[in-house]
């Protein structure tokens, strides 16, 4: 499996300590992003935490009993933890923690960044333009050809593509970055952020191109590989794929749009450069209300396929 970066022997055992902690720490004692975070800033990386005494857990606002019981007992979860990590890594999956320098940093940005990764394949690289596509659930047939044609031109001007695979747009961004014209040695690389567990990947006709995907870029997901979806799963994909990326493309939205407009709403949130792609040959693919909406949230509307360069040229 590729890897974002190579590593010498010392410093791949000190990555997979850190990561059996992480996963002693929130696979196990099932602490939470918000509350690792809060923990990290406090004392440090995860060995430092799982030291912490009661005494100075109880100290901190807002901490309750039994998050203290959770973090504290942590530490006789790493047998557990060990066995996991070597269990997923027998599958070819990887597990990330924030603490690695492949981490994509812009999620440190997040008020919550998940405190580990699951991946298939590698991350986006942290030194390349990114953007997040994304829109309608129940595209039309012109919306899947503008998606997949705008896919290919990021891909070939060299942007990293991030999107789900939910069905509709998100997906035919993938497929765009399957089409795109290389030079030799050059890669096409898209990233898919799931909603569920790498073993449970929905809508299951989604699969064999998450598999595709894994092959030159990633899949990638913040749940174990055996957490099936929930509802409440498409709110907390929403944060990574605009935390992942600097900016979100919007190419079909409609009223009624509720999983893209809480993105939207997000992105304005966090202050995230979104853009509207209108182009008149490929028809009227955002509705009136829609638009107005989606200006509110801050997307900037641009007219035109050839306006990419202008997306292009916003990235840093």
């Amino acid at each position: 499996m590729k890897r974002p970066l190579k590593l010498n022997r010392s410093t791949e055992d000190a990555r997979r300590s850190t990561a059996e902690q992480l996963l002693a720490l929130c696979r196990f004692a099932e602490i939470g992003p918000r509350v690792m975070d809060l923990l990290a800033q406090r004392f440090g990386g995860p060995d430092e935490i799982l030291r912490v005494s009661p005494e100075a857990l109880r100290a901190i606002e807002g901490m309750t009993e039994q998050q203290v019981e959770q973090i504290t007992g942590a530490a006789n979860r790493l047998p557990e933890a060990r066995e996991y990590y070597r269990e997923l890594q027998s599958r070819d999956i990887d597990v990330i923690t924030r603490f690695d320098p492949a981490f994509p940093h812009k999620l440190m940005d997040l008020n919550d960044p998940p405190p580990l990764l699951y991946t298939r394949g590698n991350l986006p690289q942290n030194d390349r333009k990114t953007v997040t596509l994304m829109g309608s659930g129940n595209p039309t047939n012109e919306g899947i050809e503008l998606t997949v044609e705008m896919g290919k031109r990021f891909a070939e001007a060299g942007v990293q593509v991030v999107a789900s695979v939910r069905s509709g747009i998100d997906s035919s961004a993938h497929l765009g970055c399957r089409a795109a014209e290389r030079d030799e040695g050059q890669t096409a690389a898209s990233f898919a952020v799931l909603d569920s567990g790498l073993n449970e990947i929905l809508p299951t006709e989604s699969v064999p191109l998450a598999i595709d995907i894994a092959q030159e870029g990633g899949v990638i997901s913040e749940y174990p590989p055996e957490a099936d979806f929930e509802a409440w799963h498409f709110e907390q994909t929403n944060r990574l794929l605009v935390g992942m990326s600097q900016a979100v493309v919007v190419t079909e939205i409609y009223t009624g749009d509720e999983v893209a407009m809480d993105m939207l709403q997000f992105s304005s949130q966090i202050g995230q450069l979104v853009f509207l792609i209108i182009d008149p040959r490929y028809g009227a693919l955002v509705d009136e209300d829609a638009l107005n909406q989606a200006v509110t949230y801050g997307a900037i509307p641009l007219v035109g396929l050839e306006r990419i360069q202008d997306i292009i040229d916003s990235l840093v």
